[in-house]
């Protein structure tokens, strides 16, 4: 049989691929997913132990607000232990304070880099809008404290059952108009993770809207930007993150946040706003990570108005791996560090 060249099997192929029928909806079957191959040591092994099973809801809805503030301590008791741990295996200082009349945490490292000498980083906690708060909202914050030498002041946000949306923005808005009575807004930053990271972009919008001064800079950790739609890593990755899933107990915080206001309002989902001016932004997220298309989304429409946007993506990585560095010696939150380093010495120092 004689044998085609290749340039004579393209038109063949191109028919026979014209020919495959496209499904708008795929579906996927149960295979083996390995660890990743170039991770370090450490990570290799966190993710190793790791048991995801995204086949059903690890909790149960609450029906009503009781079940809602009792499941909110159970959460946060968790979070509280890890936090204080650190606070103290780091030998870092944590005040806690009222300001504008919101409950705070005014944090400081062991050693202050001249850069942040004479002001604080504006931090928002995450937890699904729900839970996070009191001394677990401290997680995320100490670990940037420690890592960049920074005085943070941690916002104890308002939440639901009690405090639906607007409540939270109320208070981040607050803290920092009092903030910026002390220091040059242009140099300085908020961040925040997961439900943070959606707070952080809101509350700037919320500051554009009301015409007050914004940050020089932003850190936003694989945020949650739509709580009407469900973006595509929340399909394809569920499964591989602990998170877990969607549908359940996570729709059910984002649906008691927004309350009776519309879930595309974007001071609710940020991936609605019309952006033509927003501060220097840098994000984070992870291959494995649920929120990936929220975090892409989000930078992507920062990029189409020309801001000046940058998106990291580490292999491997679920939701907010990157804070694993809090509690291990994880190279890959090193990493995260110095790349926030970096880009806040850009824009704010």
């Amino acid at each position: 049989m004689k044998l085609l060249p290749v340039r004579s099997l393209l038109p063949v192929l191109l028919v026979s691929l014209s020919s495959v029928p496209v499904f708008a909806n795929s579906k996927v079957v149960e295979r083996h997913i390995p660890t990743p191959t170039g991770l370090s040591e450490p990570l290799s092994q966190l993710i190793e132990n790791r048991t995801v099973d995204a086949s059903k809801s690890a909790v149960a809805i609450p029906e009503n607000t009781e079940q809602w503030i009792e499941l909110q301590k159970q959460f946060d008791a968790q979070g509280i232990e890890v936090a204080m741990k650190s606070v103290e295996r780091l030998g870092i200082l944590v005040e806690k304070r009222v300001l504008a009349g919101v409950e705070t945490f005014f944090i400081t490292p062991k050693s202050v880099s001249p850069e942040y000498k004479d002001k604080w980083m504006m931090h928002i906690h995450g937890g699904a809008f729900v839970f996070g708060g009191d001394e677990a909202a401290l997680r995320e914050a100490v670990w940037m404290a420690n890592g960049l030498g920074a005085k943070v002041v941690s916002i104890n946000y308002r939440k639901p059952p009690l405090h639906p949306f607007p409540a939270a923005l109320e208070d981040t808005v607050s803290v920092w108009k009092a903030l910026i009575e002390t220091q040059n807004p242009e140099e300085t930053a908020i961040f925040g993770t997961s439900a943070g990271g959606n707070l952080t972009l809101a509350t700037t919008l919320k500051l554009l809207e009301k015409d007050l001064p914004l940050p020089g800079a932003l850190f936003v950790g694989t945020p949650v930007v739509d709580l009407k739609e469900t973006s595509d890593s929340w399909y394809v990755l569920e499964g591989l993150d602990p998170l877990g899933k969607r549908e359940g107990i996570l729709q059910g915080t984002f649906d008691l946040y927004a309350g009776d206001y519309s879930q595309k309002n974007p001071l609710i989902s940020p991936i609605y706003a019309e952006i033509t001016y927003f501060p220097p932004t840098i994000f984070m997220t992870g291959t494995r990570d649920l929120l990936l298309s929220d975090t892409v989304r989000m930078h992507r429409l920062l990029r189409r108005a020309d801001i000046k946007s940058e998106l990291h993506v580490y292999d491997g990585q679920s939701h907010g791996d990157y804070l694993l560095g809090l509690n291990a010696d994880v190279p890959e939150s090193e990493d995260a560090i110095k790349e926030i380093r970096q880009f806040f010495n850009r824009y704010i120092n």
